[in-house]
């Protein structure tokens, strides 16, 4: 008998069902996916890691110090192994027959190395590891040649000082080190042949680089005794380095966000049916106590059918699970050698706590049959009288037309009806909106602030070397070129600064605590041209600004005095302003113009930037872009937002992909969410449908009314998703940016996008689906007008 029960159940309510199967399904196939990924991700850099033989500590270093790290780690306790390689920087890459360039990395911080000198094993797109390397051939990372619009097989040149090669790419390379989208630096691996050809460049000496790995049991000792190397670009412990690839693993984080999100709201949902299916059925529980069934039995039936619904759909959505996961994983594995890992074992824990979680709600939801009783069916259902109104107010007189007042009246009068597809749609439109948020924020170039930059209106990437300014007379040099900068645009007739900064190793000294970090320095502009957080900027050189990252480690605050250590000597400054900075993840500190003499040592330089006094518009600022390309026709030319993305590793683009994936997914789960409440809302006001026709309600009035509801709360969960977008993107994106440096995020929202167009297509696509189901309402006759049911 249950089972036929079952069965008539389950032909019955075709729609519901099936609309609890796909979310099943999205549930299972996301949190699957994403857990899998996620997993597979962070176990497989371990792995990558340990394969490609990284040390504990990593040390970039340029030539030209007076105590190298080699030297230094000599006097560290605690050292087991020191391995180094060299590297030579290239004056610039250029892939050949691509016109248009899209770059995003810095040719000045690409290197060429080879495997005669390697301290690492590197490996090719499909995970071999590369023994060998033919001349004339060149292995680069995936990322690179997607940012510049080339492929596998394409002829790339590069330069070094005065040698010039050219390459064809031989394959994509996987390099644990230098291979994430956070690392600016790009490795061209080429035959050791090849490479003696570059080390005839003259002069070869600034283009030097240096690749340390080194072993041992007390970081904090071999970190103090490398504060007293002089060159030294910047160095990370293997943990750090991990954490750069956290770019490759955002897509697995929202999916995971999105995934759970799905099953807050397919429980929600699997409630509001439940209770609709016994507020329905109360004839048949009734009929079934009178027999004698228990209650047991009775919530066992739903049981049933629900577990059978959600093992249906537990499994098929794992089986989708894997090539989905597998479509999501392809970027990262671009990176990273995979490892397949326990990716079956996990999905299936993932996919049976959905199917218990969806059970044990169905328990829970089902205890409303114990308050169901014989005489319930001889009532209809109902206890007795209703003595309350139902509505807040009136018709009446005013000035709006019935079938508006009807919707309305509805959702005032029974609030908890519509809160399920409130929440359900304030869910999806915020998650949207979030993705959104920081996309357009990562393109700003209000995002300069974000990693301590001043604002500009163009930045120009210079394709020769910036060793070339890094040495005695450096800041001669470029001093020099941005006085040619300013002068190529005033004969252009703007009038524009131009200005760069230069990046130093310091140590900072407070008490006994010694802080090896970088010095930041801007060259032809004053350091109130900079966003504080607290604080003033530094008005001579014994004041400095500090990262509030920097100030956390040495426990310091504004007005304490530190001593800052550079090649040019010690000098005593107070801390009189703290910042944010994404920059080296928030380790630097802001000196006074001029402090640096030296510039032999910089461990980098920053680019041009140009900002025009007359505030020209962004459509005039695109034009003078356009000429200034042709004035620089070797350099990399943008516009603001574009150089933030570019600094940021393109962060902004990934995230428009993410945003791209979520916009279906939401609209689907909108739409089977609308699609369902409403098919329960025309089971149930059958009766009442027919009544409006009786006393002559037409059927287009009818849908209006039915359709009107769903849109007015779309409307409200669109007001409140636009009210709340701010903290909730706060919220949910804080942590990583705070571990990037920065904890003061301010959004710069693309409204129209975010909150005009995108919401727009989603109320759409919802409400267009209601009023399809809505039409159903045709086939309901006046004479059904005692219909309970």
């Amino acid at each position: 008998m249950f089972f036929d029960i079952l069965k008539r159940d389950l032909k019955r309510k075709k729609t519901m069902n099936v609309i609890i199967l796909l979310f099943v399904i999205l549930s299972v196939m996301f949190i699957s996916s994403s857990v899998m990924n996620l997993t597979s991700m962070t176990g497989s850099l371990d792995s990558f890691f340990d394969k490609a033989g990284v040390g504990d500590y990593a040390v970039f270093e340029r030539s030209g110090g007076t105590v190298k790290a080699a030297d230094a780690v000599k006097n560290a306790e605690g050292v087991t192994d020191f391995k180094q390689e060299e590297c030579i920087f290239l004056s610039g890459h250029k892939f050949v027959g691509r016109a248009k360039e899209k770059d995003s990395q810095n040719a000045n911080t690409s290197m060429v190395c080879c495997l005669s000198h390697q301290i690492q094993r590197y490996f090719d797109g499909s995970d071999n590891e590369i023994t060998e390397v033919a001349d004339g051939e060149v292995y680069v990372r995936q990322s690179l040649l997607d940012n510049s619009n080339a492929k596998v097989g394409d002829k790339v040149e590069l330069t070094v000082a005065d040698v010039t090669r050219t390459f064809t790419v031989k394959d994509t390379l996987k390099d644990a080190v230098l291979g994430s989208r956070m690392m600016g630096n790009a490795r061209f691996l080429i035959s050791e042949n090849e490479y003696k050809a570059f080390e005839k460049a003259e002069p070869l000496e600034p283009y030097l680089f240096y690749l340390s790995f080194i072993d041992t049991n007390d970081i904090p000792a071999l970190e103090k005794a490398l504060n007293d190397c002089d060159a030294l670009a910047f160095s990370l412990d293997r943990s750090m380095l991990q954490f750069t690839y956290i770019l490759e693993m955002v897509i697995a984080g929202v999916l995971l966000v999105v995934s759970i999100a799905l099953i807050i709201i397919a429980v929600v949902i699997l409630r509001f049916t439940i209770s609709f299916t016994l507020s329905e059925e109360f004839r048949q529980i009734g009929i079934m106590k009178a027999i004698g069934i228990p209650d047991g039995k009775i919530r066992s039936l739903y049981l049933v059918k629900y577990l059978a619904i959600s093992v249906l759909g537990a499994t098929i959505g794992l089986t989708l699970s894997f090539p989905f996961g597998s479509m999501l994983l392809k970027m990262v594995s671009q990176s990273i050698v995979m490892e397949n890992g326990n990716s079956l074992l996990l999905g299936i824990i993932c996919a049976a706590a959905v199917v218990c979680i969806i059970v044990l709600f169905c328990y829970l939801s089902t205890r409303k049959v114990k308050k169901f009783t014989p005489v319930d069916a001889v009532r209809s259902g109902t206890t007795g009288e209703r003595y309350k109104k139902k509505g807040v107010f009136k018709l009446g007189k005013k000035p709006v037309r019935p079938v508006f007042f009807m919707a309305v009246n509805d959702i005032l009068s029974s609030p908890k009806r519509f809160l399920i597809m409130l929440f359900t749609f304030f869910v999806g439109i915020s998650m949207l909106m979030v993705g959104l948020n920081i996309s357009s924020t990562m393109t700003s170039s209000k995002m300069l602030n974000w990693i301590n930059m001043a604002q500009c209106d163009a930045a120009v990437v210079e394709s020769g070397a910036i060793e070339k300014y890094m040495v005695p007379d450096g800041r001669e040099k470029l001093n020099n070129k941005i006085a040619e900068v300013e002068s190529d645009l005033a004969e252009k007739g703007w009038e524009a600064d131009c200005f760069v900064e230069t990046i130093s190793n310091v140590v900072v000294v407070k008490g006994n605590t010694e802080l090896k970090t970088h010095g930041v320095e801007g060259v032809n502009m004053t350091p109130d041209e900079y966003l504080y957080l607290e604080g003033t900027a530094p008005q001579n050189k014994h004041e400095i600004a500090m990262s509030y990252v920097v100030a956390d480690k040495l426990n310091v605050a504004i007005g304490d005095t530190v001593t800052v250590k550079t090649l040019d000597g010690e000098t005593e400054c107070m801390i009189t302003a703290t910042y944010q900075t994404m920059m080296s993840m928030g380790d630097n500190i802001r000196l006074y113009p001029g402090q640096t003499f030296s510039f032999k040592n910089l461990a980098g330089i920053n680019d041009f930037q140009i900002r025009f006094h007359d505030n020209p518009s962004s459509s005039e600022i695109e034009k003078r872009i356009e000429t200034i390309k042709e004035m620089y026709p070797n350099d990399k030319v943008m516009n603001a937002g574009d150089y933030v993305d570019y600094c940021v590793g393109g962060v902004g683009g990934m995230m428009d992909g993410v945003t791209g994936l979520l916009l279906p997914i939401i609209i689907l789960i909108d739409i089977l969410v609308a699609v369902l409440m409403e098919k329960s809302f025309l089971t149930k006001e059958r009766g009442e449908i027919a009544m409006l026709k009786s006393i002559g309600f037409k059927n287009r009035s009818i849908i209006l009314w039915q359709t009107l509801r769903i849109a007015i709360v779309m409307i409200a969960a669109v007001l409140l998703s636009v009210a709340l977008a701010d903290p909730i993107g706060k919220l949910a994106t804080g942590g990583i940016f705070q571990m990037m440096g920065a904890k003061n995020i301010i959004f710069d929202i693309d409204i129209l996008k975010t909150f005009i167009i995108c919401p727009a297509i989603v109320l759409a696509a919802t409400v267009f689906s209601v009023f399809l189901t809505a039409l159903g309402i045709r086939k309901v006759n006046s004479n059904e007008i005692n219909a309970v049911e």
